[in-house]
């Protein structure tokens, strides 16, 4: 009998290698790496009716191989020393491809400070969270690193965004 658990205990264990490995290889196979390098416009987004928040407005760039619109709001800000700033974001892609529709979002970590002694030129570095997603992004998970010059002279991000964004539909 022991030998029965011993051998069932094996085919059990390797069963649950092979399906953990057959899903890490469906999961690569639904990977895109993201690269955006670019300029966004920073203002007010309306979240509610009514109610309006700093963001980033959205910007065209494309996932993959799928086009959409990339925007921010500003959830959450604490200052802490020598003049830096914590926030907290969300980013959302909207796919604008008809025949592949979706998106996704993500929650952020972000830190800003001023460049030198202009305040308001900040550099900020940012690292992305995908949550969730729906449509062509179903299931989406991820991460991308963002490093970007914020200029409040003109109200514009430079961005340079690196990562890898996977969901069903990739």
């Amino acid at each position: 009998m022991k030998s029965l658990l011993r051998i069932l205990s094996v085919i059990v264990i390797a069963v649950s290698v092979v399906a953990q490995q057959g899903a890490s290889i469906a999961r690569a196979d639904g990977c895109a790496n993201v690269v955006i390098e670019g300029v966004a416009n920073v203002g007010l987004v309306e979240v509610l009716p009514g109610v309006f928040v700093l963001g980033g407005l959205p910007t065209p760039v494309t996932i993959g191989d799928i086009p959409g619109l990339l925007s921010s709001v500003v959830t959450g800000m604490e200052v802490s020393g020598k003049g830096a700033q914590h926030f907290t974001l969300v980013h959302t892609f909207v796919s604008t491809d008809p025949a592949r529709p979706g998106s996704f979002f993500t929650e952020d970590q972000a830190v800003g400070a001023p460049a030198g002694k202009d305040p308001n030129i900040v550099i900020i570095n940012d690292v992305l969270s995908v949550t969730h997603g729906t449509g062509v992004f179903a299931n989406a998970d991820g991460f991308m690193m963002n490093h970007a010059i914020l200029n409040l002279y003109d109200f514009t991000l430079t961005t340079s965004v690196h990562g890898r964004v996977c969901a069903d539909g990739l």
